[in-house]
């Protein structure tokens, strides 16, 4: 036998095969940063931004408001009389239901207009859907809400049962035909609503501290709302009208102490950040 392994044959010779070696899995890589939170804009910037609808438009809506009252007042009743008598009736309150109906409304967008107005301050808004859409929803509801308060004004004249002439809508504490004390206190809140309505289109020529001055009666305007409604509404004894001014009412005192918290701790925290030396 030869000694030597045949070069045509192949030793079969067990192969053993490394076994992998088990490495320590890669730690996971850090996770980038939050990107940081864009700051809130300052109430100046709000303050300080265009109005949301024009002065034509706004002009366009109140005096479409009050021509559409005189027109249902007096042109409606002689084109269409027998519409007319269908709704008025032996005692005609369909003026006084569409004036009631059209204060309520008028109340709701003014309720409204000083729930986003106090969001605003307190940087609610600033939170939910940003400041500038709230400062534009704001603004517009004050415009709808003074252009349905003077339908509810206007509309009156048609009311045969009340009678009211034009010097009685225009002068506080003179309409004698219904709770006059609670109707002028009603009217005392139109004027002022007016101005601070209209302040929006003049906020440049009079400075934005002198806004901010006059739009501190926008609580006046409010509160004299909510007793005008409640004295001179005349269901204001049902349930639904009652627990809708709690209810309203309440959110404002709410919003309003939260205002005053959250301004005397920003106080106090420039104060600890600034010391008096």
């Amino acid at each position: 036998m030869s000694s030597h392994t045949d070069p045509g044959r192949v030793a079969a010779w067990p192969v053993r095969v490394p076994r992998p070696s088990l490495t320590p899995r890669p730690p996971l890589a850090p996770r980038p940063p939050l990107a940081p939170r864009p700051p809130l804009a300052p109430v100046t910037d709000l303050e300080t931004l265009e109005p949301a609808v024009t002065l034509d438009a706004v002009l366009l809506l109140l005096g479409g408001a009050a021509l559409g009252g005189i027109l249902a007042a007096f042109i409606l009743p002689a084109l269409l009389p027998d519409l007319a008598a269908s709704l008025l009736g032996e005692q005609p309150k369909a003026y006084w239901y569409l004036s009631r109906a059209s204060g309520v409304v008028a109340y709701l967008l003014l309720w409204l207009s000083c729930v986003l107005g106090l969001s605003l301050t307190n940087r609610f808004a600033r939170l939910w859907a940003g400041g500038p859409a709230v400062a534009d929803l704001h603004q517009f509801a004050s415009l709808l809400g003074l252009t349905l308060l003077v339908f509810h004004i206007v509309i009156l004249l048609g009311d045969r049962y009340a009678s009211y002439r034009v010097d009685q809508l225009l002068v506080p504490f003179t309409a004698v035909q219904h709770e006059p004390a609670w109707v002028g206190l009603g009217q005392v809140a139109a004027y002022i609503l007016f101005p601070l309505t209209f302040s929006f289109y003049v906020r440049r020529q009079i400075g934005l501290r002198t806004w901010r001055l006059l739009h501190f009666s926008s609580f006046a305007v409010y509160w004299l709302s909510v007793a005008h409604g409640i004295g001179a509404g005349t269901d204001t004894g049902t349930g639904v009208m009652l627990a809708l001014y709690i209810v309203t009412a309440s959110s404002i005192v709410f919003l309003t102490c939260y205002r005053v918290l959250v301004a005397v701790g920003g106080r106090r925290a420039q104060r600890a950040d600034h010391p008096a030396r």
